[in-house]
């Protein structure tokens, strides 16, 4: 076994470099669509501080998710056997809490269109997250 081979091993979920090349893809994709989730989430919030009218707690929540979108996203760039999961139930959350407020569907309505489509992007981009985690778990367990 090369140098470079026994870095690698236990990293990952369950599976080889040569097991199969879909795995490898689903890992790419989840890694991109995480850093992806953080980059929009940074987007949102220097939207959000210029935003009148929001109420004052919401930008530190906020703040504080996305720390955790971070921690999360330096777990996957390591490899970390839980960070799939952990990128999971952050998705799920960050979907059901913005897909269940009324607000963000009024921002095209109001005129604010790049409100809109952080929230449109986003929210296609936690169902992405979830499908793709959903397939690399699958298949890492059956290779």
């Amino acid at each position: 076994m090369s140098g470079s081979d026994s870095s690698l091993r236990g990293r990952s979920l369950k599976y080889e470099r040569g097991a199969g090349c879909l795995v490898a893809t689903l890992e790419k994709a989840v890694a991109w669509f995480v850093y992806s989730s953080v980059v929009l989430g940074v987007l949102f919030l220097y939207v959000l501080y210029g935003t009148p009218g929001i109420p004052a707690f919401l930008f530190p929540s906020i703040l504080g998710g996305e720390v955790i979108w971070l921690v999360c996203a330096v777990a996957i760039s390591r490899s970390a056997r839980w960070a799939p999961y952990m990128a999971l139930v952050l998705a799920l959350i960050t979907l059901a809490i913005s897909v269940s407020q009324p607000t963000h569907y009024t921002f095209a309505e109001s005129g604010q269109i790049i409100a809109f489509l952080i929230f449109t992007g986003g929210s296609i981009l936690q169902v992405a997250l979830i499908a793709s985690i959903s397939l690399f778990v699958y298949r890492s367990k059956r290779n």
